[in-house]
């Protein structure tokens, strides 16, 4: 059986605080997948302060299986990444692999 999502990598990017550029394979619509939905618990905060995935980017087609990218701040590594398909453990940084060089960073 193949996972929802899962992640392919996570890359740190240059930015004035800590941001990763995240790159999964969403096998779920993406239309009906809210990245906004994406984040990290937070213990100490209100879940109004918790950091959420922005600047979604489609990396491949537009079909079921395709690949996407998006942004998140203060990723902590030890924590899951919660999504609307279930909560995905989050792999070791790598550098940032070609295909994703032209992915632009806009401090938000």
């Amino acid at each position: 059986m193949v996972d929802p999502i899962r992640i392919i990598g996570v890359h740190p990017i240059s930015a004035s605080e800590s941001c990763h550029l995240v790159e999964i394979e969403l096998n779920a619509p993406a239309d009906e997948f809210d990245f906004g939905s994406v984040t990290q618990e937070m213990p100490d905060q209100s879940t109004d302060n918790w950091q959420v995935a922005y600047e979604e980017q489609q990396v491949g087609d537009v079909e079921v299986g395709s690949r996407w990218a998006f942004f998140f701040h203060n990723l902590v590594f030890e924590r899951p990444l919660l999504t609307p398909l279930g909560s995905i453990a989050i792999p070791d940084p790598t550098r940032l692999p070609s295909h994703l060089k032209e992915i632009e960073y806009y401090e938000p």
